[in-house]
């Protein structure tokens, strides 16, 4: 090579070295004839700007395209910054492929070898395009004049190297791990650092000049008391609205002197672009600023004046809200169930695919977080405890509510035989541990994807499910056409309020559900009990007892009118519905035992007469004796009066009542799978003195005596 010399080269000069026919030879002289006869010098033409050149140099059915990098290579061009941007600038102009040439030029200087060629390749072993793949390593090392094993990371981090990144290598970060693969760095992965780009605080510090102490003297108190990335940057935005409020409202509301009435200004004004629960945190956080900077800073006020009307309001309208919420439960009834079936059947096509759909067979197996699965090591497959054959999925590290070695059960086997999968996968594999990126721990990760990625990133998952997965539903286009195009979130947080639904459906037993979601508190688990579809399970899971013909009368049309009445959540039954108390106990605690079964009204009521057709009456099946006793007694009086009476008729009023109520009597009985006929033979045998179980054919009903 004749180093950063821009003469031009002929043509016997240049391809010596290499075996062209004649009649290329006289081609490519004509190219550089007309090259000459436009650009004297190969100087006047790396200086003449990208603009003024409006056309290649051609020569017949030839172009300049592979004389000028040829030249640009032979004379060392690519090695200055400045050559090597204009170079750049007109094969970007001009041309759009010169992959053939890149790797003729590659192979010539051996700047990718045959190995590291077959090794890139390896790399790429399942990809259909694994040439393209290899051949922008070719064209990153012609852009540098530079054998692969020679690439800095700083060489690939300049704007340069774009023009050789396509649609295989769309990343810096995969070509970096590909050095890695071979053994030319130690680093997998390249970190961005944005010099001149300004982090939230400062971009505020610097908007507002007169705060700019308190701003960044918060942040550093924000990061020494080692708040997470994520609390900083909403408590960032929080701020950031909060100032901007203040800027807007200059004229008569100032930080030093932030009074009782400005909270309420501020509450107005957020109520008007944000919803209850952004509302509620920006005026907290608010206050917080506040608080920290009393009597510090001279443009924060000395005392504090916030009114707790306010902060009432804003925890009762929260409070509502979370009530409402659905959350993130699926709204479509079914959805849970249709995810997995469709995952069970998806045939992955390449091998992080099919890491993708055992992640989510795992996720609708368990009850746990999106990052508790992503993070799991090895041997995360544990028996529960004080059951050897009951499986669940356990972790080491500390998960979001602060579990050690939380454990959670495996309720299907789809999601242990995914489990088992991953496991053989990664013996056969050969791998190694990695630091976990986030619990920055060493260990056997279950989700490995290769030695050069690593951990599989969380982006892969949610990518497989919405573009493999949620397309071949046909549930969720029907949603969102109903719902003008609107969409919820689909992820882990909804297969957990789909499996607590479930078990607190089958357990009736809030402290199951806490359990299986690894709460610390069962208000938490109350609130993945509240969606549309898990209201209308645990109503069927309440009267469960009534479709069962164990109980009778209406108080179940009381319960669901007070489950969707949120006007009287200050009933006394209101929360108990929600508590795992039995039914005897509820009804001695919260009713007024009758003749004839339970009185649930929270009023004194004495006509019990009218109890068979009232919603607040309970009649068991253990009541069943009470009940034929009473309709003896009826059936005895009303006889005496047809008896006693000289002009009897059906419809008088005492008569009508009489009928009224033995029908109701009756009525409610058979709610207990008693025929009429075998009502009245108790009625008969009742009347004669004689056990009303021999009525019975089968005796299996319990007919507990008064109590």
């Amino acid at each position: 090579m004749n180093l950063m010399n821009t003469e031009w080269i002929e043509i016997e000069g240049m391809f010596k070295e290499r075996q062209y026919s004649e009649s290329w030879k006289k081609n490519y002289r004509g190219i550089l004839r007309n090259l000459k006869a436009e650009y004297p010098t190969g100087d006047i033409w790396l200086k003449t700007p990208i603009e003024e050149k409006d056309h290649i140099i051609i020569w017949g059915n030839y172009n300049d395209s592979r004389y000028i990098l040829s030249w640009a290579l032979e004379r060392g061009l690519m090695h200055h910054p400045e050559y090597r941007k204009a170079i750049i600038d007109y094969y970007s102009k001009f041309y759009n492929s010169i992959g053939g040439i890149c790797k003729e030029l590659a192979d010539y200087y051996q700047f990718v070898t045959e190995e590291e060629a077959e090794a890139l390749k390896e790399l790429r072993k399942n990809d259909s395009e694994k040439v393209v793949f290899v051949n922008s390593f070719y064209k990153l090392c012609v852009t540098f004049g530079k054998k692969l094993k020679d690439l800095t990371e700083k060489e690939v981090r300049e704007s340069c190297v774009d023009w050789s990144l396509n649609t295989v290598v769309s990343s810096r970060n995969i070509i970096q791990k590909a050095m890695f693969a071979l053994g030319y760095t130690t680093k997998k992965q390249i970190v961005y650092r944005h010099i001149n780009k300004k982090l939230p605080f400062e971009k505020m510090a610097t908007e507002y000049p007169h705060l700019a102490t308190p701003i960044r003297d918060y942040h550093k108190y924000m990061i020494a008391g080692k708040y997470s990335k994520a609390t900083i940057e909403k408590k960032h935005l929080t701020l950031s609205n909060f100032l901007k409020f203040l800027n807007e409202q200059s004229d008569t509301i100032h930080l030093s002197n932030f009074q009782r009435m400005d909270f309420w200004a501020y509450y107005n004004w957020l109520s008007l672009q944000f919803g209850t629960s952004y509302t509620y945190a920006h005026v907290i956080d608010a206050k917080l600023f506040i608080e920290w900077g009393l009597n510090e800073y001279p443009d924060l006020p000395n005392t504090i004046d916030y009114p707790e009307g306010l902060s009432s309001k804003l925890s009762r309208a929260q409070i509502a809200e979370q009530e409402n919420s659905e959350g993130r439960a699926f709204p479509i009834e079914g959805l849970a169930q249709k995810i997995i079936q469709e995952c069970y059947a998806y045939v992955p096509e390449t091998e992080r695919e099919a890491l993708c759909r055992d992640f989510w067979l795992i996720i609708g197996s368990c009850p746990v977080r999106f990052s508790f699965v992503h993070n799991l090591e090895l041997d995360c497959l544990k028996p529960m405890l004080n059951s050897d054959s009951f499986l669940g999925l356990t972790s080491t590290y500390r998960d979001k509510a602060g579990n050690v070695n939380a454990q959670f059960p495996l309720f299907d086997g789809v999601g242990i035989e995914a489990i088992h999968r991953l496991q053989k996968r990664f013996h056969e594999k050969g791998f190694e541990a990695i630091t976990n990126p986030s619990n920055k721990q060493k260990y056997n990760h279950l989700f490995h994807e290769n030695k050069v990625n690593g951990l599989l990133p969380s982006s892969a998952f949610r990518g497989f499910l919405k573009d493999r997965i949620l397309p071949r539903i046909k549930e969720i286009e029907d949603y969102k056409i109903k719902n003008d195009g609107d969409m919820f979130e689909i992820g882990a947080h909804g297969f957990r309020h789909f499996i607590a639904t479930v078990v607190q459906a089958k357990t009736r037993n809030i402290k199951a559900t806490q359990f299986i979601l690894g709460h610390h508190d069962e208000k938490m688990s109350m609130r993945y009990l509240r969606s549309k579809i898990s209201r209308n399970t645990l109503l069927y899971s309440i009267v469960d007892g009534y479709e069962k013909q164990e109980i009778s009368g209406k108080f179940y049309l009381k319960i669901i009118e007070m489950w969707n009445d949120e006007s009287i959540e200050d009933s006394r039954l209101f929360d108990v519905f929600m508590s795992d108390m039995d039914l005897t106990t509820f009804l001695k605690h919260y009713g007024r035992k009758r003749d004839m079964g339970w009185c649930m009204s929270e009023d004194n009521c004495e006509t019990y007469y009218r109890c068979w057709g009232c919603n607040f009456f309970v009649l068991r099946r253990e009541e069943i004796e009470e009940a034929i006793e009473l309709l003896a007694t009826l059936f005895r009086e009303h006889r005496n009066l047809v008896l006693n009476s000289k002009d009897y008729i059906g419809n008088n009023p005492i008569a009508a009542s009489s009928i009224k109520t033995q029908v109701l009597i009756q009525k409610r009985l058979t709610d207990l799978s008693l025929s009429p006929e075998m009502i009245w033979e108790m009625v008969r045998l009742k009347l004669l003195g004689k056990d009303i179980k021999e009525a019975l054919s089968n005796g299996d009903f319990s007919l507990a005596s008064k109590e």
